[in-house]
């Protein structure tokens, strides 16, 4: 056997263990769902990605305002560590996106101002720093990111004042600069977003008449058009949400009367969802943040009735397509 083959048999036996190890930690709900160590500053509007395994929570609402923490998780060892804080507290900004592993944060509101910011931040693991790049074109928050071709995507529904928007800038980090791109036919304020085959999905959120709408759109980076798309079965803004073998995954958020543990998914091949009832959340929960490690989704933080700081996971079962 050659050396490269050596290496990829290690690998992938040692991403069997792992997730074999994750799979058997703890017993599972009926809908699949298992709890991790919880995190240690409870928080919820916060941004999370993950690098080589490792999931990076920074800044969020702690329940009295905006936090500069940031906290990585490793789900092999069910630990937690914090980190260097981020320059300033961000909550309920544009989520997060990873770049040649490093992680970028775009916007946010500050408790101080009243206003989301027009910051981006881009935080380097190995060295433990963060640092201030170019500012958006506009203040931003209550929007999505997602990374394509090296590119961070970001849309602005909220810049602090009256209504919501629906602008589209992308950051080259070659360039250092932002530009411009067409904007969405809808407003989308804390919606649910994934990146799937090179496309930007951004699904539901606050429209611009203030309504939880389900309306689904794509952005295409080839063409620099947005498509709209089948609507979701069940209209909700912040809900956590992942992209994971080529589907769009929305879990839970609020309906506009209640949190609700819905689970919804989007197949972009036959433009179709569907709700999977067998995968319910095990409590309604919204203003939580999805990110996937070893093909398996997570759902970070959150609120209920207060801040929680739940780190749960959901194991992917022949139930959930």
């Amino acid at each position: 056997m050659n050396m490269s083959k050596a290496r990829t048999v290690r690998g992938y036996r040692t991403l069997v263990g792992i997730l074999a190890a994750l799979l058997l930690t703890l017993p599972a709900s009926a809908s699949g769902w298992k709890n991790k160590k919880a995190m240690p500053s409870a928080r919820y509007w916060a941004a999370v990605e993950t690098i080589n395994g490792i999931i990076y929570v920074a800044g969020g609402n702690g329940g009295s305002g905006d936090t500069s923490t940031l906290q990585a998780f490793n789900p092999e060892t069910n630990t937690w560590t914090t980190l260097a804080n981020m320059p300033s507290g961000r909550y309920d900004g544009d989520g997060a996106g990873v770049i040649n592993g490093q992680l970028y944060v775009a916007g946010g509101w500050t408790t101080a101002s009243g206003l989301p910011q027009d910051t981006l931040y881009m935080y380097d693991p190995p060295s433990n720093t963060w640092t201030a790049l170019a500012t958006m074109p506009q203040l931003s928050g209550c929007g999505a990111s997602g990374v394509i071709n090296s590119k961070l995507y970001v849309t602005t529904p909220c810049n602090g004042f009256d209504g919501y928007y629906n602008y589209l800038d992308v950051f080259d980090p070659l360039t250092g600069a932002w530009t411009s791109l067409p904007q969405s036919s809808n407003a989308h304020a804390n919606p649910a977003f994934g990146v799937i085959n090179g496309k930007f999905y951004v699904a539901g959120g606050v429209n611009d008449s203030s309504v939880i709408a389900n309306a689904l759109e794509v952005y295409d980076p080839l063409a620099n058009t947005w498509t709209t798309l089948a609507p979701m079965p069940t209209a909700v803004q912040n809900p956590a949400s992942v992209a994971l073998n080529g589907r769009l995954y929305v879990f839970g958020g609020n309906n506009g009367t209640s949190n609700v543990v819905t689970v919804q998914t989007y197949n972009p091949f036959t433009n179709t969802w569907q709700t999977l009832s067998t995968a319910a959340l095990p409590k309604a929960i919204a203003n939580s943040s999805g990110v996937v490690v070893y093909g398996i989704p997570f759902v970070e933080g959150g609120y209920e009735s207060a801040t929680t700081g739940t780190d749960e996971y959901l194991i992917v079962t022949p139930s959930i397509p």
